[in-house]
């Protein structure tokens, strides 16, 4: 080449084979314009072997533009990773028609070159422990040299997930389905790992159920693995999780993203979410603790209330912040709120949350406070009662506030005609004016009312009344006053003579003097009657004395022989509906007399004959003594 001309080259101005190997390698061209062969002098192999070698290094020459006659063909370029970085110590082999041609190795820096005998079709397989056996076939249709650039590598596991983003519930174990394929040359010894987030747990479990940290995988061989995590309660939002091969001094990823978002475990439920409450006031809302997980759990609650507020849950009236329960079981719980009294009207949030290992549920409770008012109510099962002059009587009367704050009750008793006495006492006796009745609660009273004693018989309707400070409540009331009964013992003589052995009757005159008739007007033995003794009445029982009618009853009266002389009491009662009296009648029991005169006439013979005797001793002179 002279200043970008083109020139020829004899061959007898020097060697071709020099020529051309200067040439390689460069832009220039080489154009064989003619080749004459002259054999040389027969039996001269020095010179026929020279010949002979430039023909072959002719044959071989390649042209960088237009059609090419170089002498030989050269495959370079560069294996890299899939990062990018070059790969050292490659194996490339080079083969046409399935037959071997060659191989050779990368460098340090990946770089390789091989050249290839001719034109034609060649497969170039690249592969080294770690890395895939890859195979790219190449039309050589013109001689020079074929640059393959970057000839990338994967590694030697193909990692084929069914899904690797996924969106799961806080506290789930999802189950995520890959195959693992050895796409390399050699049999990899394979470490495995997990990267996860704080608290995230996961590992690779294979086809029979067991934990994978390592595994042998042949080439061409697959196996079917599940990549099991679990995700935490308090998880939200995407995470990155990485499924790590370490094998022949390749790291190897696959990349996880799975979104939590939050789920409600229901291990606490409010049967009551939205309440109406007021100042000062106390609610109970029932709870349910349920454990809905697979394995026996302490649950443990915790609750957030506004400031000044007091809260807590109960268990059969015992404060309680665990249980512990079996799985699917569940227990019957409180939510005692207060509210303070300085609380102002409006919306207010208590949160009840419930954590199981990492798991948490919650449930909010609102609390709509509103002004405090009273509203007050009187009731009583009997507003009606009935008594005699002079009898009080007592009602018993519930005061009510279903109300949102606590009332003071003033109490007064109207209606009541002149002479009536009334009084309002509570549960303890005491004499009151007003009662406290808290909101949503009640209070017991009672109603006295004196009945005079010369009131006639009629019937009495009065009210009483309570009054708060926003509410009124009154309630009518009755009491029949009936007449009074009454009885007269109309028989002013109460004792009776009777001999031993004899009997006697005794006359017993009752009268009605009261204002209603007597019924059941009767007369009866209140004690026991003395030893001998036997009392009849008849009759026995008046069934209705009208006032002022007189009814006479007989006592028949019996004394056995036996019975000494003396004095002795017979205790009757003498009875009808409403009225009572008590007396005793006294009971002379003197002797019989037959004995009395026969003892007299034994005591006068007894006196004669002592005279008779003592005259008799006189007239003898004999002194009596």
């Amino acid at each position: 080449m002279e200043q970008g001309r083109a020139t020829g080259i004899k061959g007898a101005e020097g060697r071709l084979r020099s020529v051309l190997e200067v040439l390689r390698g460069t832009e220039l061209t080489a154009r064989l314009k003619r080749v004459l062969v002259v054999a040389p002098v027969r039996g001269n192999a020095s010179v026929r072997g020279r010949i002979l070698a430039a023909i072959l290094a002719l044959a071989f020459a390649t042209a960088v533009t237009g059609k090419t006659y170089a002498q030989a063909i050269n495959v370079i370029g560069i294996a890299v990773d899939p990062e990018g970085v070059p790969i050292g110590g490659a194996t490339v082999e080079v083969y046409r028609a399935g037959s071997f041609i060659g191989s050779t190795t990368t460098l340090a820096n990946g770089y390789f070159s091989i050249s290839l005998p001719g034109t034609g079709t060649y497969d170039i397989v690249v592969y080294k422990r770690g890395y895939e056996r890859k195979l790219q076939r190449l039309d050589i249709m013109t001689s020079g040299t074929v640059n393959l650039g970057r000839f990338g590598l994967g590694y030697a596991l193909s990692v084929v997930a069914e899904a690797t983003s996924i969106v799961a519930g806080q506290g789930e174990v999802v189950r995520l389905p890959l195959t693992v394929t050895n796409v390399g040359a050699y049999l990899e010894s394979i470490n495995v790992s997990v990267a996860t987030p704080p608290g995230w747990s996961a590992e690779l479990i294979s086809e029979w159920g067991f934990a994978v940290r390592s595994l042998m995988l042949p080439p061409g061989a697959s196996r079917s693995f599940v990549l099991r995590v679990r995700v935490p309660g308090t998880a939200v939002g995407p995470s990155r999780l990485e499924l790590r091969f370490t094998y022949a001094n390749v790291s190897q990823s696959l990349t996880f993203i799975i979104e939590a978002v939050t789920k409600d475990w229901g291990l606490v439920q409010l049967l009551y979410p939205e309440v109406i409450s007021f100042a000062g006031d106390a609610l109970r809302i029932p709870v349910r603790v349920r454990n809905t997980l697979n394995e026996t759990a302490t649950i443990t609650t915790s609750i957030d209330a506004p400031q000044g507020w007091v809260a807590f849950l109960t268990v059969n009236g015992v404060q309680v912040e665990s249980l512990r329960l079996d799985p699917g079981a569940w227990a019957s719980a409180t939510l005692v709120v207060g509210v303070p009294e300085s609380a102002q009207p409006g919306r207010y949030t208590v949160t009840l949350s419930a954590r199981a290992f990492d798991l948490s549920s919650s449930s909010n409770l609102t609390v709509n406070v509103v002004p405090g008012y009273d509203l007050l109510a009187l009731d009583t099962p009997t507003p009606v009662v009935s008594t005699h002059p002079g009898t009080p009587v007592s009602i018993a009367v519930t005061v009510s506030n279903s109300g949102t704050r606590a009332a003071l009750a003033a109490l007064e008793i109207t209606g009541l005609p002149p002479g009536f006495g009334w009084a309002v006492k509570d549960e303890q006796g005491n004499v009151v004016t007003a009662v406290r009745v808290p909101p949503r609660g009640s209070q017991k009273v009672f109603v006295y009312v004196d009945v005079p004693s010369t009131a006639a018989p009629t019937a009495i309707n009065f009210a009483l009344t309570a009054r708060g400070a926003t509410s009124r409540a009154s309630l009518a009331l009755g009491v029949i006053v009936m007449g009074k009964p009454s009885l007269r013992l109309a028989t002013l003589n109460w004792e009776v003579e009777v001999s031993a052995g004899s009997s006697t009757v005794f006359q017993l005159t009752v009268e009605n003097d009261g204002q209603i008739p007597l019924e059941d007007l009767s007369v009866s033995l209140s004690g026991t009657l003395p030893q001998g003794v036997h009392v009849r009445v008849e009759p026995q029982r008046v069934a209705n004395v009208p006032p002022g009618v007189s009814v006479t009853f007989t006592l028949s009266i019996v004394v056995d022989n036996s019975v000494a002389p003396g004095r002795y009491f017979i205790p009757l009662v003498i009875s009808g509906t409403g009225a009572k009296v008590e007396r005793v009648l006294a009971l002379n029991v003197r002797v019989s007399g037959g004995l009395f005169f026969t003892t007299i006439a034994a005591l006068a013979l007894l006196i004669l004959a002592i005279a008779l005797v003592g005259t008799r001793l006189r007239r003898r002179g004999v002194g009596l003594g």
